[in-house]
């Protein structure tokens, strides 16, 4: 479907208002992701860009989207961001505010080392993400696109603030995580990372299988040479990051998301990055079947008119 329909699609969905009250809080809490990482910088840039207006959020560092998810399940936070793969998977009661931005799945090892290909870290200690993260459960997935499955490996879960050092002192021979480009704790510098530097393994092959079986979810995405030190453009698979909360979180609230989303696009990039971003009404409401809350629904009919 063109993305022209889909938002007209989504436009004429009914739209009962919830009336808040008087009353109603204006502080809401958002779950983020490690420190350092691409969904903990994104969320500190919506929150500034909130502070001066009706409603505001307070992100909330966790592991990644998993936990994100469960937060949101039992009341404590009101917004979270996850990967679109692992929101799918979910459903109810989580409802979308929005598809955010492009997240690279990113295989690091040394620069000097003689892996290729994921089929040659069979038998070695491989971090597919921090216990709990969005990159942990599609981690799993591209292992097993790869023709590979948990025993083959030696599962060996690494922070994303602790990816450079666990590479250099030889914890992991890869290390997998998920986020914008560059990520933030992943940029080798002085003092930090192999010697040598770091080198992206190319994902062309899991990309194909997992778009086989999973469909257009997984996305063909690229990552210009020298960000991490890498000489050359490294293929990958990129999956979308998206903004949730819960049929219980109230329309203004959820409006006045998007409406930052929307006007202060500018402002919710971080520093530096190239990777892709989907912050205007025709993408934002990409969210691959996960139903967008009833808030967000007005919010983007408002500003298609």
């Amino acid at each position: 479907m063109r993305r022209r329909d889909v938002l007209r699609a989504a436009l004429i969905l009914p739209f009962v208002a919830t009336a808040c009250g008087p009353g109603a809080p204006r502080d809401y809490r958002i779950a983020t992701g490690e420190p350092g990482g691409f969904q903990s910088e994104f969320a500190k840039l919506l929150s500034s860009a909130m502070a001066d207006g009706p409603v505001t959020l307070t992100p909330i560092n966790t592991a990644g989207s998993l936990r994100n998810i469960d937060l949101l399940k039992v009341g404590e936070v009101n917004f979270g961001l996850s990967l679109g793969d692992v929101a799918a998977a979910t459903g109810d009661p989580l409802r979308a505010v929005g598809r955010v931005y492009e997240n690279y799945v990113q295989l690091a090892v040394p620069a000097d080392s003689t892996v290729a290909g994921f089929a040659d870290l069979r038998g070695r200690r491989v971090s597919l993400g921090a216990r709990g993260s969005g990159t942990e459960w599609t981690g799993l997935r591209v292992l097993q696109a790869a023709g590979m499955s948990p025993a083959d490996i030696e599962i060996t879960p690494v922070s994303l603030t602790d990816v450079l050092s666990s590479l250099a002192d030889g914890t992991v021979a890869a290390a997998m995580w998920a986020g914008g480009v560059p990520t933030p704790s992943a940029v080798p510098r002085p003092g930090y990372g192999p010697p040598e530097g770091i080198r992206l393994i190319p994902l062309t092959r899991e990309l194909a299988v997992l778009r086989e079986r999973f469909g257009p979810l997984y996305e063909p995405v690229s990552i210009p040479a020298r960000i991490y030190g890498t000489a050359t453009e490294t293929a990958t698979i990129g999956v979308p990051s998206v903004l949730l909360t819960t049929v219980s979180t109230p329309d203004e609230a959820v409006s006045a998301v998007v409406d930052t989303l929307i006007d202060r696009a500018d402002a919710l990039i971080p520093p530096g990055t190239v990777g892709v971003q989907f912050l205007d009404t025709q993408t934002l409401i990409q969210t691959y079947g996960l139903p967008l809350h009833p808030g967000a629904v007005a919010a983007y009919r408002r500003h298609h008119r």
